[in-house]
């Protein structure tokens, strides 16, 4: 999928569910199963994950296989929410950055070379597209990283919403 532009939708603005839709169709899902929570379920890529806060604040996100009580991997955000850290399995890291308009978050390799970078269309349903830039043997190990980052997305918008 590397050069393939990938859409976040949300096909009903009632349901806080989002579907990312590559060329070939829905290649994954992601539900909020209650309207408040931080916790997601996501299924896709041959698996099925969860993302959900692990503190008070949302700055730390444990990302757990269904079903499981210990996250296998986090993502860790400054107090600003503008950089973050993904701490995957095994020690590997990415790094990611936020921004507020176009870009609103990149994801990078550990070297400073970009992996993903999401873009916003100003719709009425919140649609976001994510580039896949470089092939990656991580991402072909953890296809969830990039449903987490709209993950954090969204979140961040909810946190501009309260603030």
């Amino acid at each position: 999928m590397v050069g393939e532009t990938l859409t976040f939708n949300q096909p009903s603005l009632l349901k806080q569910e989002f579907e990312l839709v590559s060329s070939k169709g829905i290649i994954a899902t992601m539900v909020f199963p209650k309207l408040f929570s931080s916790q997601v379920l996501v299924e896709g890529f041959d698996g099925k994950w969860e993302f959900k806060s692990l503190s008070i604040w949302q700055r730390e996100f444990g990302i757990f296989k269904y079903g499981y009580q210990m996250p296998f991997a986090k993502y860790i955000s400054n107090f600003w929410r503008t950089k973050g850290t993904i701490e995957l399995p095994k020690g590997a890291r990415l790094y990611c950055k936020t921004a507020k308009f176009k870009k609103p978050f990149e994801v990078f390799f550990s070297d400073g070379n970009l992996l993903l970078s999401y873009s916003n269309r100003f719709a009425l349903m919140g649609r976001t597209s994510v580039a896949i830039e470089k092939r990656s043997e991580l991402l072909d190990k953890y296809p969830w990283v990039i449903l987490l980052g709209w993950y954090i997305i969204v979140q961040n918008r909810k946190g501009r919403a309260r603030a």
